[in-house]
């Protein structure tokens, strides 16, 4: 359990780590390279030594196909990147299913529908079997602006050996750290080119492995929460670095509304402050698909906006669990209003209170972490795991900063 006090007068710098969900198929699709790159900027966190130990036991234990069958896939959703390195070194794989956060029905017809238009067959037996059957289509549309879905496909495309012609794949999510995968991809020898439309076109590739090392990008997601942190902690001021600045426009606009105090110092560093706190003002936002405004920060700055005057509406349009947290924040006193699974309203600034909270997955975590820096006296966090799942030495990084957290 994390143990909270209220925590004022925050001050020093926070060093943003490398992003989870860019070094998780940068991970996988390493697998696929007889001679893998080292991975610099690669986060030290739970789930990233659960791919790669999961990905080393069914190697160790698979003959005629790749066998992902072990319960350690269940327990983080990253498992599912692996079916395109058993897909091309087995041309068939066995998968148990994963797991991870409490957050809604997660689009894994996106993914089976990806592989599909690659020609892969699925079947659903005890387990799920996936099987290279035939040659992917030449045009390819998504079902939708699923991450986890153009992260396989590309990873599978790259190093597949079965076509030699241009692939078109329309619909595509462009996030960070899906633009980082495809840097990798292009660095061993892929052939990908991806288009401001949302549209991606794959020629066939000659891997051929010049390099030796390769970057994984800084977590925007990470940088954005202690954004939220340095404009909600009283009389506060942190600067954010090694973070790529626009990677965060989204949240630019947001946070002017709000009134929040904030400066771009370079290319990597942010200034935020909380010194216009008594000022915020309550704004209207939605997340949507990257370059909007991301889901994953969605529950953080809303907690923040029980500070703001007036009312704050949010549209959350990709998951109908996001709003679980809400509960938890009303156990701290926050004045809130559920109005379907989708919208949600805060009313008026909150004085926040002590009290034992729970998180069911890592972002509503970190806004119970908000929560308790800005709320009176010392508010428990149970469910702690989740957040360190994801976030490496976060309990000695927040007390870099002066928080007052231990692990008890």
């Amino acid at each position: 359990m994390f143990q909270i006090d209220y925590s004022a007068n925050l001050t020093w710098e926070v060093v943003v780590s490398g992003s989870k969900n860019a070094a998780l198929p940068i991970v996988a699709a390493n697998l696929c390279i007889d001679n893998q790159i080292q991975l610099l900027n690669k986060p030290n966190i739970k789930d990233v030594a659960s791919m790669e130990m999961l990905a080393a036991e069914a190697i160790k234990k698979s003959k005629i196909f790749f066998d992902l069958t072990d319960d350690l896939a269940k327990k983080f959703r990253a498992s599912i990147l692996l079916i395109p390195f058993g897909l091309i070194k087995y041309g068939k794989v066995k998968f148990v299913g994963s797991g991870g956060c409490n957050i809604g029905k997660r689009p894994l017809d996106m993914f089976d529908d990806a592989l599909v238009k690659a020609w892969i067959t699925i079947k659903e037996w005890e387990y799920k079997e996936f099987e290279v059957t035939g040659k992917p289509k030449k045009n390819i549309m998504l079902l939708g602006f699923s991450v986890t879905a153009i992260e396989a496909l590309l990873t599978y495309l790259a190093f597949s050996k079965n076509f030699d012609y241009e692939i078109n794949i329309y619909q595509v999510a462009i996030e960070p750290h899906v633009r980082n995968l495809i840097d990798f991809l292009n660095s061993v020898g892929a052939n990908i080119h991806l288009n401001v439309d949302h549209s991606i076109v794959v020629k066939p590739s000659n891997i051929n492995i010049q390099i030796k090392e390769f970057k994984i990008i800084s977590d925007y997601i990470e940088a954005g929460t202690y954004f939220a942190i340095g404009a909600g902690a009283d009389n506060s001021e942190l600067m954010i670095k090694w973070c790529d600045v626009d990677d965060l426009s989204a949240i630019y606009s947001v946070a002017s509304k709000i009134g929040i105090d904030f400066k771009i110092i370079d290319k990597e560093t942010i200034r935020v402050s909380s010194k216009n706190k008594k000022n915020y003002q309550a704004v209207k936002f939605e997340t949507r698909i990257y370059p909007w405004f991301p889901t994953d920060l969605q529950s953080i700055f809303w907690t923040l906006l029980t500070q703001a005057t007036w009312i704050s509406k949010i549209f959350e349009t990709l998951y109908e669990g996001r709003f679980n947290y809400l509960t938890e924040l009303e156990n701290l006193w926050a004045k809130i209003e559920i109005l379907n699974p989708h919208e949600a309203i805060v009313i008026w600034p909150s004085q926040l209170r002590w009290e034992y909270v729970s998180t069911t997955d890592l972002r509503c975590g970190w806004a119970m972490v908000l929560a308790g820096i800005m709320a009176r006296w010392t508010t428990n966090i149970m469910n702690e795991d989740i957040i360190a799942r994801w976030y490496d030495n976060i309990v000695q990084k927040l007390q870099n900063i002066w928080v007052h957290i231990k692990t008890v």
